[in-house]
Parts: structure tokens; sequence; C-alpha cells
């Protein structure tokens, strides 16, 4: 007996969704969490984590190019997406199994970083247009956080279990491990069509349906010119500016809290992966009990909120630097950190969502969050230069004021006025 397809049962799609971004978050917590914080352990210095960091991250910005593709070469009696994630998580699976099989050289950890995370960014890519193809638009805030939510957990999971493989058995049987997850995984897109009356595989009974044919577009030119009619739309820039800005604070962050958990603070390699696992996950439950909040406040409104939250969150945590050497202190701000990112992903996340026309919404969203990713390698490469430059203390003040701008800038954003611009392009563009 065939399961339902996605279209069918809200739940099953929701859990789908989370299932695959658990997968694309195991990369992530790897390779921007567990190997960076391994690698400071092992005497790295923070500019060759932080350059590590921005490298494997680079793979995300591929998005740019892989929407286009996506959004041109389809295999439509297979659903308009399926297939595709189904062939990143090959190539997922593929780089787990290079990194069981290498060593511990540092340019091989790159290599395999790169493939990994550029798999992942496919996924990526495929499972945010099913969810824009999919999802009805009152359901987006709470399928952010489910989706978010899974990642989250992705990335705990892998990060802490990681960092433990890593310092227990090294890297092969942490790069077998990771190739476990992921191919248990790469059952939901084999499994679950998209919309009923899809073929399940290849060789299986179903067709392609007419919506499907209907959305095909066959010309590049047609494609890149819509695309860059969209992106280039005031309130897209816009919201491209707050999300560049608040990404690249949180790459500092991120590039950061390795070196300073193992080599200022003395804690052994294994603490921060940890504590910062067990802090994603309260933050992922923390998500999907706030997305119905952010669903009547709407997204900009949570957005805004967040920012100032960040804000003085920031401040707060640059005046207690004197108090970052007692573990719980430490903790806490790991904690809080969490939660106001994840509080940020789902509205941003959400609020992006509502730009994408719905022709191009693979293209579309793909370069958001290429350029989000983009940013983020940006902020990890800076925090070498940085740390030679300024205290911590008076970089987390320098996050703080980025998030400043951006809060103001945010003020001037408006969505009625964005969705008229797509009305006024003709049909296919109107956004969900």
């Amino acid at each position: 007996v065939a399961l339902p397809a996605l279209t069918d049962n809200r739940w099953l799609r929701l859990l789908a969704f989370a299932g695959l971004y658990a997968a694309q978050g195991f990369p992530w917590g790897i390779f921007i969490v567990a190997i960076p914080t391994w690698l400071a352990s092992q005497g790295h210095s923070s500019t060759e984590v932080g350059l590590f960091i921005a490298i494997v991250a680079l793979p995300w910005t591929f998005k740019l190019f892989a929407g286009p593709v996506m959004d041109r070469f389809t295999f439509p009696s297979l659903g308009r997406r399926r297939p595709w994630v189904i062939i990143a998580q090959l190539v997922i699976l593929v780089g787990c199994l290079m990194l069981a099989a290498g060593g511990v050289n540092f340019t091989w950890l790159l290599v395999v970083g790169i493939i990994v995370n550029a798999g992942a960014a496919v996924q990526d890519v495929a499972v945010d247009g099913m969810a824009i193809d999919i999802l009805p638009e009152a359901e987006r805030a709470r399928a952010n956080s489910f989706m978010y939510g899974g990642q989250v957990a992705g990335i705990s999971g892998s990060s802490s279990g990681g960092a433990y493989l890593l310092s227990s058995y090294g890297v092969g049987v942490t790069g077998l491990s990771l190739a476990l997850m992921v191919a248990t995984i790469a059952l939901i897109p084999i499994l679950l069509r998209e919309r009923p009356g899809e073929k399940l595989l290849p060789w299986t009974n179903g067709q392609a349906l007419e919506r499907t044919l209907a959305m095909q577009e066959t010309r590049w030119r047609r494609i890149f010119v819509d695309l860059f009619k969209v992106v280039i739309l005031p309130m897209s820039l816009l919201l491209i500016f707050v999300k560049v800005g608040d990404r690249t604070a949180v790459g500092i962050i991120t590039a950061a809290f390795p070196v300073l958990t193992t080599q200022e603070l003395g804690h052994p390699e294994t603490f921060y992966p940890e504590w910062s696992a067990l802090a994603g996950i309260f933050a992922a439950v923390f998500g999907i009990a706030v997305a119905p909040i952010i669903d009547r406040v709407t997204a900009q409104r949570a957005l805004l909120l967040g920012l100032a939250t960040k804000v003085v969150a920031m401040v707060a945590i640059g005046l207690l630097i004197e108090y970052w050497s007692d573990d719980r202190v430490l903790i806490g701000l790991l904690f809080l950190i969490a939660f106001i990112s994840q509080w940020l992903t789902i509205s941003s996340i959400s609020l992006f969502m509502h730009l994408c026309a719905v022709k191009v919404s693979a293209s579309q969203f793909a370069v958001y969050m290429a350029v989000s990713n983009l940013a983020l390698s940006l902020g990890s490469s800076l925090f070498g230069p940085l740390d030679s430059w300024l205290d911590y203390d008076e970089m987390i003040y320098m996050v703080a004021l980025i998030d400043f701008f951006v809060l103001i800038t945010l003020l001037f954003f408006s969505l009625e006025r964005h969705q008229k611009r797509l009305e006024a392009f003709g049909p296919g563009f109107a956004a969900n």
C-alpha cells in the first residue's frame, strides 16, 4: 500500500520536511561545529579555524546556480522537486563515505567538507522549492518551525555526536556514522510522492501532472529575466540587506566560539559542541512552540522583535565578559543565542517565502539563501583579522551595532507593496 502524498497529509509533510532539514543539518554540525572545534583543540590557529569554516560553508552559495538548473531541468513524472532531493542525498552520502575512507589531513577535510556541503546546499534548494510549491500560505510559519527545528536537531546531534566520535574513535567512525544517518533519511524522498498520481520510482505507475508541466520553463533567458525582475524589487533588496548584515554577524560568532571555548577558556574540545547541541535542541522545541505566535503577529513584526532582542542581548553579553569563565554564565549565553537565532530564522525565512514569485520560486529563494550563506562565510573569514584587532567583548559590541543598523532598515519594509509589484508582472508571479 502506497503512503499518502505530501499534499494529502499535513502532519506527514511537516514531519517529512523536518526530517529532510535534519539531514541538511548533519553536514553543518560536523563541518561547521565539531571539526573546527576539534581542529582548535589540535592547536590550529584562529585564522585556520575561521578559514576552514568559511571555505566549507562556501558551497551553500552554489544555490545561486542550483535554483535555475532545477527550474530548467525537471523529471515531471516523479514530481517537480523530489528527484533533485534524492540526487542531493546521494551526493551527501558519497561525501560521508569519503570522510570515512580518508585521513585527518587538513586539505582532505576541506575537500570532503566542500563535497558534503555542496550536496546539502542542493538539497536545501530542492526542499525549499518543494515547500513553496506545496505548503498552504497559512501553514508556512509552522512548517518553518518544523523545518528549522529539524535542521537544529540535525546540527545539534551531529555536532555533539561528531565531537564525541572524533575525540574517541577518529574521523573514520565519524564518517561512517554520518553516512548511516543520511542513508536512513534518504528513505523520505524515495518513499513519499509530492502529489497524488505521480510516479514513486521511474519504473512504477504514474504520470506527470498538468500543473507540474505548466510550471516548466525550458528557456534559460526567460528564467533569468524573470528571476532578475523579482530579485531587484525594492523590498527584495531591502530584506537581502537585512539578512546579509545579520548573517555576517552570525558568522563572526560562529567562528569565535570554538576558539574562545578551547584556547581562551581552556575547555575540552567536546564542551562547545555538546552544550551548543543541547541549546539547539531546546531552541528547536521553542521554535515549534512559538510558530503560531509568529503567524499571528506576522513575520515582519516577529523579525523586528527578534532583532531588537538580539541587539540588547549582545550588549548585555559584552558587558558580562568578566563572567564568561563561569561555566553557568557561558552555557546560559549559548542557550540565549540559540533561542534568539531560532526566532530570527523562522521569521526571516517565512518573510522570504512571501517574497517569492511562483514560477521561479526555487531560483529566487535560492538566491536569498545563497546570499545569506555567503554573508556567513564572510563573517567567519573576518574572525581571524578581528581576533588580532579586537577583544572578544569588542567583537560582540560590533555584532550588536550591525544588528542595530539592519533593525532600522527593516522598519521601511512593506510586503503589501512587494506583492502589488508581483501582481503587476502578470500570471505566474503573484506570491502564493
